[in-house]
């Protein structure tokens, strides 16, 4: 009887669940810009490495006409691991990119290799060689996609610069970058970086201390199996989120739940009833060696290049371990947000980033945030994106 009673309140509560669908459930990119009435352009752009990216932008905000092709200030919005363009847009009335526009600025929302809009190579398929395509880390996203995507918006708008605004992988990779080759710190008006990334020796995120102490184990079996790509986006994880994880379901706690283990537990601020929007475009795939890559930075205590062996890294680096990234060549103006339960941004790890890098505006802690809270929190346009605005004003 138990048993009957349970099938019957389980089937129900999935039927009715079905009904209740968010508007913007199921849509890309593509349509959440143009759902909400902004101008969208698809660019493409090629890198020195032969990784094929596009670009979404939003040329300039709702209902405005630009007859003279006259753009503002151009903005570049890279987002983290798993993520795509779709990320800054999501939220409806109080998306980044929408807001952006609105205020007058001319947004390019990256697309980073690998993931969803960014799967094509000049001569790789990422589904037949996958051991060479999934062959990067952010490293690699900072040396060839970040130049690849300035460069291009630069020559499109005419730009001597711009402004740069990333999250999670997306601050990491703009380190890797201006440390690396400085010369593009004159390309960059001001950097924003939400959860930003440049150590992990005091990261709480349990993927990450579970490959740093089972790194070696771990890529035997992804080189047995050749898992070289993790979690590649699927239809499947849409309609299970629209399914289980939307108001009307017994099972949102649940869904909720994996949000808090994967990014920090944040009850006041999570935005729960957008679950199934932002599973739609998400999980949208990255590389293991991405990860493997964060987990070696974790046993090294700092911020170095990717470790390939003794032998590989004497060919690649002139020497037997990796090289440090030198953060005090970053002279571009920073902004630093990141969340009080964050699970990979530590106030310790974050506080030696700005330590170093020599131009750091803001060092702010926002209360109660976890690591996707500083896109999708209740709060985040009062909290960060309202100052962010100011801040970018002044330059």
């Amino acid at each position: 009887m138990f048993v009957k009673i349970f099938l019957f309140v389980f089937s129900g509560s999935i039927v009715y669940s079905l009904f209740k669908i968010h508007p913007d459930f199921g849509l890309n990119a593509k349509q959440l810009i143009e759902n909400y009435r902004y101008p969208f352009e698809n660019h493409t752009v090629t890198t020195e490495d032969g990784y094929i990216l596009e670009l979404h932008r939003i040329p300039h905000g709702k209902g405005e006409v630009n007859c003279h092709n006259i753009t503002g200030p151009p903005v570049l919005i890279v987002p983290g691991t798993h993520s795509t363009s779709a990320d800054w847009v999501n939220m409806g009335k109080n998306s980044l990119g929408f807001i952006l526009a609105d205020r007058g600025y001319d947004v390019w929302l990256a697309n980073y290799r690998g993931t969803t809009w960014s799967r094509k190579h000049i001569r790789l398929d990422p589904d037949v060689h996958k051991k060479e395509f999934w062959d990067y880390s952010f490293q690699d996203i900072g040396s060839y996609d970040l130049p690849a995507f300035i460069d291009y918006i630069l020559r499109v708008t005419k730009h001597e610069r711009l402004f740069y605004i990333g999250h999670s992988q997306g601050t990491l990779s703009f380190f890797i970058l201006t440390s690396d080759k400085p010369e593009y710190n004159a390309k960059i008006r001001l950097m924003v970086a939400l959860g930003p990334v440049a150590y992990f020796n005091n990261a709480r995120s349990l993927i990450i201390r579970f490959l740093a102490a089972f790194e070696n184990e771990v890529q035997a079996f992804v080189d047995k199996y050749q898992f070289y790509e993790i979690l590649p986006y699927t239809s499947l994880m849409r309609m299970v989120a629209q399914t289980f994880c939307n108001d009307y379901s017994l099972f949102q706690s649940i869904c909720t739940f994996a949000f808090y283990i994967l990014a920090g537990y944040s009850p006041n601020q999570f935005n729960k009833t957008m679950i199934p929007v932002i599973l739609s475009n998400s999980p949208a795939s990255s590389s293991f060696k991405h990860w493997r890559h964060a987990a070696q930075m974790r046993l090294a205590d700092t911020m170095l290049k990717y470790n390939y062996g003794t032998e590989e890294n004497l060919k690649r680096y002139s020497q037997s371990t990796p090289p440090e990234y030198n953060l005090t060549k970053i002279t571009t103006p920073v902004a630093f947000y990141y969340g009080e339960y964050d699970l990979f941004c530590s106030k310790e790890d974050v506080d030696m980033a700005a330590a170093k890098i020599p131009n750091v505006l803001v060092n702010k802690c926002i209360p109660e945030f976890n690591h996707v809270d500083l896109l999708w929190g209740v709060d985040v346009v009062k909290l960060i994106f309202s100052e962010i605005l100011d801040l970018m004003m002044q330059y």
